[in-house]
């Protein structure tokens, strides 16, 4: 019997949190980024809260910590609200935290080059 056994992903994985004044424009961001991470093989999944589950921040923050944790990029464009609560969740459990502002058109090529700095690695 195994105890005290803990498994950890080595991948690189993380949470970006996408903030900004637009939801078009968080959106866009994070699809983008998840495009351009993807095709530099990283595991990439965007949790848009208008997918149909109605999550609140903290609720979906929590599935990004999981996901990102276990070496996928957990890519949400969602408001600044509850990004506090999201943060303290990730430092707790070690798990990489981005959060980033969309401001202009070219920000999710800028975002995704620096989220590439940020992971140590690639698949």
């Amino acid at each position: 019997m195994l105890k005290d056994v803990k498994c950890r992903c080595t991948c690189a994985g993380a949470t970006v949190w996408v903030t900004g004044r637009s939801l078009a424009d968080r959106r866009a961001a994070a699809y983008a980024m998840a495009e351009r991470l993807a095709a530099d093989g990283h595991r990439v999944q965007v949790l848009d809260r208008l997918d149909g589950s109605g999550a609140r921040p903290e609720r979906t923050g929590m599935t990004a910590e999981v996901l990102a944790r276990n070496g996928i990029v957990a890519i949400v464009p969602c408001a600044a609200e509850g990004a506090d609560t999201v943060r303290a969740r990730h430092e707790a459990s070690g798990t990489r935290y981005i959060e980033m502002c969309v401001t202009g058109k070219d920000a999710p090529q800028e975002f995704a080059a620096m989220v590439k700095t940020l992971l140590p690695g690639r698949r």
